[in-house]
């Protein structure tokens, strides 16, 4: 007979399984790479799918023993955890199949690929900080976890040194450009590998201390740990006089959160977002017209609301109190603000990959790219409010706002199949116009960046629609 203790330790097996795949596919991969091994880059990308429905059964079992035993405390922890690293994982796995991909289309291409010494060194400390990720979670390790967070350090430099090589050398030498590309290509897929090993980390940390490290120096975490029963200023981390004039400390949700009921952080961290989201449409305008002033000046305000959302919540999962009686579901919380979080996550990826090359182009162009984020922008400015009547029916159970809410969704996936098609116009048009591959790359991915903000979004509005749907 099943119990909650043998369906965790299915749980806890599954997720060792899937680990031991990924770690030994993202191996593989980087073997493959390095031999030009098509035959082992093809069968790299048909684990995919295997790796998928390791992850899709972790999520079952974890629904189920959710339903069934509703679990509480340190078996919750475990759950949210392990779902979280499932995710990370399958991820891992992506990145490893898209350098797999890499090496296929490389070879069809005829273009000749040279792995730059960074590149190596970041593939061997990505290998090395996945595997002891895993490690951390099988030993419950989190002193473990703390050295692969400061580990990652050394591959983003290591990163950034790369790409700038391949740019210098693409544009000394045009014939390296395919190469060059294959090459950031490359490199990107592995300092993903390198930050989702790092994200496995935290979660760990969240596991075993039940408190999220995000944004957190070791030293703060240990001192937060030491104190943990006194109350904890979060607004400090601003410092008194530094605090930013577009970011409330007050409204950063605390250790006063139990005042402050969690729809209310819901609510100021979905202000934030679209906060976030309108700097970085100020951010992109100013690199379109070439203000490096004005464009390093919004770019550090949509780094401190990202970080304000974060701190946000952070606060709600770290300080959410055990016995609080809440109208949704606390797995369901925690889900829609991962979600919405991603929105802020990705307009900080936006202008970091602004802040990379400069590229002049013509107004039609620059246009169209700025018309897409309008859209994104139409989409999270709707949250706030959308927020807000989410708190008030659950305080009135009124049908109408369950309506209004319902139908604000629905528009929503509206904008957003709107956002869809001019990403696809967008793209091709850059595929027709531009014959520099690096310059296409660069324009694909800056698109890309702004479309996911939008499915961000909806994912997090369909996770409201379910909680009020109940």
């Amino acid at each position: 007979m099943n119990t909650l203790k043998t369906e965790i330790a299915d749980v806890k097996n599954t997720l060792l399984q899937m680990s031991s795949l990924v770690e030994d596919t993202v191996k593989s991969s980087i073997l493959a790479f390095k031999q030009n091994n098509m035959e082992l880059a093809h069968e790299i990308v048909a684990r995919d799918k295997q790796i998928d429905e390791f992850e899709n059964n972790i999520d079952k079992i974890i629904l189920n023993i959710i339903l069934t035993y509703s679990p509480k405390d340190n078996d919750l922890i475990f759950l949210l955890s392990a779902k979280q690293i499932s995710e990370q994982l399958e991820r891992v796995g992506d990145h490893a199949v898209n350098i797999s991909e890499q090496i296929i289309a490389l070879f069809k291409s005829d273009a000749i690929g040279v792995w730059s010494p960074g590149t190596i060194d970041m593939a061997s400390i990505a290998i090395k900080m996945l595997g002891e990720s895993i490690n951390a979670f099988v030993f419950s390790d989190s002193s473990l976890a703390f050295n692969i967070r400061d580990t990652d350090k050394q591959v983003d430099e290591l990163y950034n040194n790369v790409i700038n090589e391949e740019i210098n050398s693409m544009e000394i030498d045009r014939t390296d450009v395919k190469s060059g590309v294959y090459n950031i290509i490359l490199a990107l897929n592995i300092e993903r590998i390198a930050d989702l090993a790092t994200n496995i980390a935290e979660h760990v940390v969240f596991f075993v201390e039940g408190q999220t490290i995000k944004h957190l120096s070791n030293e703060a975490f240990l001192s937060q740990k030491r104190q943990k029963d006194a109350p904890v200023n979060q607004t400090s981390l601003f410092g008194k006089e530094k605090t930013p004039a577009l970011i409330n400390p007050s409204e950063l949700c605390a250790s006063d959160i139990t005042k402050r009921e969690p729809l209310e952080c819901l609510h100021n961290h979905a202000r934030y977002i679209n906060m976030c989201m309108e700097k970085t449409y100020l951010t992109l305008n100013a690199y379109f017209d070439n203000n490096i002033t004005l464009f390093n000046k919004c770019k550090d305000e949509v780094l401190q609301l990202e970080h304000a959302a974060d701190l946000i919540k952070r606060n709600v999962r770290s300080h959410l109190p055990r016995g609080i009686i809440m109208p949704i579901d606390k797995f369901e919380l925690f889900m829609y603000l991962a979600e919405q979080d991603n929105i802020a996550n990705t307009a900080e990826e936006l202008v970091n990959w602004l802040s990379y090359k400069q590229i002049s182009l013509k107004l039609s162009i620059k246009e169209d790219i700025t018309g897409l984020f309008k859209k994104c922008l139409e989409i999270s400015s709707f949250f706030p409010d959308l927020l807000s009547d989410v708190k008030a029916f659950f305080q009135t159970g009124d049908e109408t706002i369950r309506d209004r809410i319902k139908e604000v969704i629905r528009n929503l996936r509206k904008k957003e199949t709107e956002a869809d098609t001019i990403e696809n116009q967008l793209k091709e048009t850059i595929f027709r116009d531009f014959k520099d591959t690096f310059t296409v790359y660069y324009l694909i991915r800056l698109v890309e960046n702004i479309g996911k903000t939008a499915d961000n979004m909806v994912s997090a509005a369909d996770i409201l629609r379910t909680m009020v749907a109940k």
